[in-house]
């Protein structure tokens, strides 16, 4: 059995159900998140319009992440990419190796963290947090052999990435604002920018 998250960005509303959904799941600290939805404004008034990018890990095929790993905490399973806690000791070299910032070090255990695809729901059948909260079905999950939808590709921000996960709908202005080897930041948010004129 082999997993890849597929994420429709066109169908995304931004409500950050899928961020709070992924937080609560596994009690992510304030201000760090294994999931996130940034959003980007474009157009002039009055044609505007906001774009939505839900991402996390892209479970590589061949993770930088894993190979930084000099403790070999962070291991493949069921095309995902997982990290063994009990081997971490939060050195960080995961973050830095993360082209998009999907891994952050939890402050109260000093270990790495970064989205799991939910594997231990996906092994009883259910959905991931993220997925099974989505009110507009922007995140899917699908097995290896079931198609991949042709205007789907995986999001990269260095030519050595090597996702699985696959995005629809993603404009490069928003992947440009993915932080290479820096974990998500809150302030991708811009909440304190949404009442700006």
């Amino acid at each position: 059995m082999s997993y890849r998250m597929i994420v429709d960005t066109n169908r995304c509303v931004g409500c950050h159900a899928c961020s709070v959904a992924c937080k609560q799941e596994f009690q992510a600290p304030l201000g760090h998140f294994r999931q996130m939805t940034m959003y980007r404004d474009v157009g002039t008034f009055p044609k505007v319009k906001r774009e939505f990018l839900p991402i996390s890990c892209r479970h590589c095929e061949h993770p930088d992440c894993m190979v930084a790993c000099s403790n070999k905490a962070i291991y493949k399973v069921d095309g995902t990419v997982q990290i063994d806690e009990s081997r971490c000791d939060g050195c960080g070299h995961c973050i830095t190796a993360c082209s998009i910032g999907a891994v952050y070090v939890n402050p109260h255990t000093q270990k790495a963290e970064k989205c799991t695809l939910c594997l231990h729901r996906l092994k009883v059948g259910q959905q991931p947090a993220c997925a099974s909260t989505c009110v507009a079905d922007a995140i899917t999950i699908i097995q290896d052999g079931e198609p991949i939808p042709s205007e789907a590709h995986g999001i990269k921000n260095r030519a050595s990435d090597t996702p699985r996960s696959r995005h629809i709908g993603v404009s490069q202005a928003m992947i440009d604002k993915l932080q290479d080897g820096k974990p998500f930041d809150p302030h991708l948010y811009e909440i304190d920018q949404w009442g700006e004129v």
